[in-house]
């Protein structure tokens, strides 16, 4: 279904002219790439700073504040630039694992991030509060991070695994 799916899109106006325009595929994922540096970059100083080994010297509501704007802001980027390589590239995308672990970790990583923003501004005192945060925050914090991180690497795979090549 989803392998059908691809292979209409691949076929229409949209995804015809972005595969047959050389520079758009390199273009957007040029964009695309820059767009991950700041939301994985802003991510790990949030995540850094809940496990207290960076930005000591600032609250962690001043630290949210200061990159959550840059997290939402690189994943419209993402969302954008990520759309047109899909319509692009529907075939290669749609129906690759990879692609598809990508998403699922990305949901997975948004629900976080948007409940520790919740948090944040719920909880102004407590996450302004100077003390240590208890260990469930802090391996929340890892968690989350490495979440970012495994969307980055799943997001490389998706120009390399094509399950109908892999022998076991």
């Amino acid at each position: 279904m989803i392998a059908d799916f691809a292979i209409w899109m691949s076929r229409t106006g949209p995804s015809q002219t972005i595969q047959k325009i050389l520079w758009i595929i390199p273009t957007i994922q040029t964009i695309h790439i820059l767009a991950i540096a700041i939301v994985l970059s802003s991510a790990a100083m949030l995540e850094l700073r809940i496990m207290g080994w960076t930005g000591t010297r600032t609250t962690m509501s001043e630290t949210a504040q200061r990159y959550i704007p840059f997290v939402w802001g690189g994943l419209i980027v993402l969302a954008l630039s990520g759309s047109i390589l899909v319509i692009g590239e529907p075939e290669r995308e749609l129906t690759s694992i990879a692609f598809q672990i990508k998403m699922g970790l990305l949901l997975l990583a948004i629900a976080m991030t948007a409940a520790f923003q919740i948090m944040v501004r719920c909880g102004v005192d407590y996450w302004s509060a100077d003390g240590a945060r208890p260990l469930g925050a802090k391996l929340l914090g890892l968690l989350t991070l490495l979440t970012w991180f495994a969307i980055a690497v799943a997001g490389r795979w998706i120009a390399y695994v094509d399950l109908d090549k892999v022998t076991l």
